[in-house]
């Protein structure tokens, strides 16, 4: 789990300094496994809604990301895609506008 902490740290302090305001309410989390077989999760009311009420979370999914990659070059940049495409849906952008 220490590497996939680290990745996760990683792609989180390399998110542009002009977003990190609005994602000053957003808890990242890292959990085993998801039922649904995800990479990752966002739940929230978006950077136009945080504030109200619970924080915003982004939850991301080791064993995906394992099941996903051969090694940890592919799992480092799996999880910064995964990182990226769950804040954009934070900042309102649906699946097909999202790159990843």
């Amino acid at each position: 789990m220490k590497q996939f902490e680290a990745a996760a740290q990683e792609a989180i302090d390399s998110i542009p300094e002009q977003f990190l305001p609005y994602l000053e309410n957003t808890v990242f989390l890292l959990e085993e496994r998801s039922v649904e077989g995800l990479m990752g999760l966002y739940e929230g009311a978006g950077a136009l809604g945080a504030g109200e009420g619970m924080p915003e979370r982004i939850t991301l999914f080791k064993r995906s990301h394992e099941d996903a990659t051969r090694s940890m070059a592919e799992l480092v940049e799996e999880v910064r895609r995964t990182i990226l495409h769950e804040v954009g849906h934070h900042f309102g952008m649906d699946e097909d506008d999202l790159p990843y």
